[in-house]
């Protein structure tokens, strides 16, 4: 069993938030509710809505990777190349962890800016790459811990089935990241590129729960199993060409009552994706049978997981940090000043939690940690 870390709140940078459970989580919309806030907070507004999609996004990858008592291989397009080794899964561990000793320092650097608003947009850039970063860190560990734990004494490989659990729901949550995204971005300050990668995004995704749900019609048992999966696949092209096309009618004419469907078409896409996600993975049958480990493999796979935990919670709690920053300059009156030097500390911190993990994570996967980047 994946090793029970980051259930018990963030008090800590290595102990916070990571795995947190999805019912647990705030809703990014909620946020929109706080901001009752003079005019001029919309740099700030949307740095807080960032910041709760992007630990929304690094918990549910945690939840389904890291605290999972089911060991399979990660299936992803950027680790498709990778196959069985070991070797490229930790060098790009090594590479994802540099990358975010930097990303952190960098963010400390920006949060000491006054106001924290000039510097908001640079933020908001610095906290998507740092989710992305501990995405792909977190599934290189996975697979890792995986791939080393079957190779342990009484262990055996996962047996697959049609339906790839993580797949899936990766897939549908990357859905719910990128129409959210959406709602960051101002009617004004939305550029073509934004909206056309967004589309890009998630119609790759799109296409994954298409594919799922026709191998889950083909293999499933009942008929009306098979024909509850068809309507899915129709339903999400449907959605998906809907929202895609509303996207496409914000660009020719970006007006109000156009960026208002966009994000109306977003959140039923997002709730289709979400609704085919659990029902997919909720038949056992479908998802074929998860690693038998031994002993030996269960506590190698258990220190991969543990150390890269201490990399995912110190990022999950930048975020809240972030996102609480950005609150009290958003809600701030007059010209927006507002310096704390504790949130600043508070990054700092967890960037020094990330290189002791980093050091950690390294030497379980059998390898020396990444330089000090300070």
């Amino acid at each position: 069993m994946a090793p029970e870390l980051g259930r018990q709140g963030a008090g800590g940078p290595e102990g916070g938030g990571g795995g947190q459970g999805a019912a647990d989580r705030e809703d990014p919309a909620d946020a929109e509710d706080v901001f009752q806030c003079p005019a001029g907070a919309a740099e700030a507004r949307a740095l807080a809505l960032t910041c709760d999609l992007c630990q929304h996004r690094m918990q549910t990858v945690a939840d389904l990777l890291l605290l999972t008592s089911d060991p399979r291989p990660v299936r992803t397009a950027s680790l498709s190349v990778f196959g069985e080794s070991v070797g490229r899964c930790r060098e790009t561990v090594a590479s994802r962890a540099r990358g975010l000793a930097v990303l952190l320092r960098d963010l400390a650097a920006l949060a000491l800016r006054e106001p924290l608003a000039a510097g908001a947009r640079e933020l908001r850039v610095c906290v998507e790459e740092i989710c992305d970063l501990v995405v792909s860190l977190t599934e290189c560990c996975a697979h890792a811990g995986y791939l080393l734990a079957v190779l342990q004494e009484g262990s055996s490989p996962e047996v697959p089935g049609p339906v790839d659990r993580y797949q899936l729901c990766r897939a549908a949550a990357e859905v719910e990241h990128k129409t959210g995204l959406l709602r960051t971005y101002s009617l004004h300050s939305v550029t073509a590129l934004q909206l056309t990668d967004i589309c890009i995004s998630v119609t790759e995704s799109a296409n994954i729960l298409n594919d799922s749900c026709l191998k889950a019609a083909d293999e499933a048992q009942e008929d009306n199993v098979r024909e509850q999966f068809r309507l899915c696949l129709k339903n999400i092209t449907a959605t998906v060409n809907t929202f895609c096309g509303s996207v496409k009618f914000l660009k020719d004419k970006p007006t109000d009552l156009n960026y208002r469907a966009c994000q109306v078409f977003g959140e039923a896409l997002t709730t289709s994706c979400n609704a085919l996600a659990v029902f997919a993975t909720q038949d056992p049958q479908l998802m074929g049978s998860g690693a038998i480990l031994g002993y030996a493999g269960r506590e190698t796979l258990n220190s991969v997981l543990s150390a890269c935990m201490g990399v995912v919670s110190p990022c999950v709690l930048v975020c809240s940090v972030v996102r609480e920053l950005a609150l009290k300059t958003g809600c701030s009156t007059g010209s927006g000043h507002v310096r704390d030097d504790k949130a600043v500390v508070r990054v700092q911190q967890c960037q020094a939690a990330v290189l002791r993990s980093s050091v950690k994570l390294a030497h379980v996967l059998g390898n020396g940690g990444p330089q000090d980047q300070r």
